[in-house]
């Protein structure tokens, strides 16, 4: 009877084993098939997407891309003066009234119609009708929200407007941490005094 006993109970185990083997085999196998499958991209790959897409923009977009920065300070509408130092791609709009920032100065920016680059955001993004400007303090990079905002200041004064191609390692924390590319119609500078 003993014999007989375990030896049910024993095929009765094998059987269960046999499914808990294919059970634990699938869910490997799901696991493996979902990591094989992600998408994610090396930052070389992001850049060079974004190297292209930049392009895309410029040609899209009729631009002119200058390697040297007017000796005039006069940009035509579609002329845009690549930064090597920053990355960025910039037009002046207006150069202002001439003052100069000064190192530990504060200074206030309003933009409108920032758009992201090859994203799948179409929104159009603008602080104009915020109560509070972007404030930063000129020389204080801590005070930055976008790196690439203070890159103009070197050759645009006081009251100053700008459009600007931002690659995303230069861009707001959220662009860097999205990998987005923000083009701004407009960028307007007003200095603390």
């Amino acid at each position: 009877m003993f014999n007989f006993v375990f030896g049910f109970v024993n095929k009765i185990l094998q059987k269960e084993m046999k499914k808990i083997i294919i059970v634990v085999f699938l869910i490997t196998a799901t696991i493996g098939i979902f990591f094989s499958c992600n998408d994610d991209k090396t930052y070389a790959q992001r850049l060079d997407e974004e190297k292209k897409a930049i392009e895309r923009f410029i040609d899209e977009n009729d631009i002119q891309v200058l390697r040297e920065y007017p000796k005039d300070s006069v940009f035509q509408a579609n002329e845009f003066y690549f930064d090597t130092s920053s990355g960025i791609y910039y037009n002046v709009i207006d150069s202002g009234n001439g003052r100069r920032i000064k190192v530990g100065e504060e200074f206030y920016i309003r933009f409108k119609g920032l758009t992201y680059i090859a994203s799948t955001d179409t929104f159009t993004y603008s602080n104009i009708q915020s109560l509070q400007p972007e404030v930063l303090v000129y020389g204080n990079t801590s005070t930055y929200s976008s790196v690439a905002w203070v890159a103009p200041l070197k050759n645009v004064g006081d009251r100053a407007k700008v459009k600007l191609i931002v690659p995303f390692n230069m861009g707001l924390p959220n662009d860097q941490q999205g990998y987005k590319t923000a083009y701004y119609e407009e960028l307007k500078y007003r200095f603390e005094q």
